[in-house]
């Protein structure tokens, strides 16, 4: 990836953090945002990429509006004369709910950052791939977006919504050598979907303990076609390994050698979903 400038939302934590490590130890610039304060950001995450060698910029955007977003795609233009891959990582759980109980209020702030993010973010990404005739859109979204989650509506509709982006916007983009391609990420691990896992508990009037819940979570990582290989790795941990094989698979769409993939949503879940 040497010379190539990407865009990766969401960098705070889990995917977006790992992705970004990932293209800046493969050569890339990255320029990298989120919502958390940008002292953080530049600290837990850019001091890290800058210590490795790598060169990046960090930005505090929000990525459902419109003007934070041509922010960003301006200021990685300023600071390193292109843009060749935007990574489309950023999203919110959404309310744990019946979807009549959902307010309107609830359900447009989860579209908006996680289908309307990825739209806005591609959109001004766009003119500059196209420019150039060479681009990589790589998009975030989920198993749950090839399967229902209960309580979860918003979450689960934007994510199949963004499959539907991802195969559409791929058709428009291919006469300009722009691939764009989903990853579904199965179950991480870690304390968000104990959280989770808590708010539906807590919703259907049932007890919830969470160290239990803790040990449901990897008894459903080691129930996966590829068994425990994710717990397997000493003084990793199951969270990083996942972060990891997506991280992997983004560095492979957004290379010359996936030139040839586009419009796919492919699974990275140990087996979990096959189809």
């Amino acid at each position: 990836m040497d010379g190539r400038v990407a865009i990766v939302t969401g960098c705070g934590r889990g995917f977006g953090e790992a992705i970004a490590h990932m293209f800046a130890r493969e050569g890339a610039k990255v320029s990298i945002c989120d919502i958390i304060p940008l002292r953080e950001l530049e600290e837990k995450v850019g001091s890290r990429i800058e210590v490795a060698g790598g060169e990046v910029l960090c930005l505090r955007e929000d990525v459902s509006e419109e003007e934070q977003v041509n922010a960003l795609v301006e200021g990685t233009i300023g600071r390193f004369g292109t843009v060749d891959i935007l990574v489309n990582n950023v999203g919110i759980s959404g309310p744990t709910r019946d979807c009549w109980e959902i307010t309107p209020a609830e359900w447009n702030r989860t579209m908006a950052v996680n289908l309307g993010g990825t739209f806005l973010c591609s959109r001004a990404a766009l003119p500059e791939m196209i420019r150039k005739r060479w681009g990589r859109i790589i998009n975030i979204s989920s198993i749950t977006g090839k399967s229902p989650l209960p309580q979860r509506t918003p979450y689960a509709t934007s994510k199949m919504g963004i499959i539907g982006f991802t195969r559409t916007l791929a058709t428009e983009v291919g006469r300009y050598n722009v691939t764009v391609n989903a990853i579904c990420p199965g179950n991480p691990g870690g304390e968000r979907n104990v959280e989770i896992a808590r708010d539906r508990a807590m919703y259907l009037g049932l007890p919830f303990d969470a160290d239990e819940c803790r040990k449901q979570l990897e008894e459903q990582r080691r129930s996966g076609v590829l068994g425990g290989r994710y717990l397997s790795h000493e003084g990793l941990g199951e969270a990083l390994i996942a972060h990891d094989d997506v991280a992997s698979m983004a560095l492979f769409l957004a290379s010359d050698e996936a030139s040839g993939i586009t419009g796919q949503d492919i699974n990275v879940d140990g087996g979990a979903v096959m189809w």
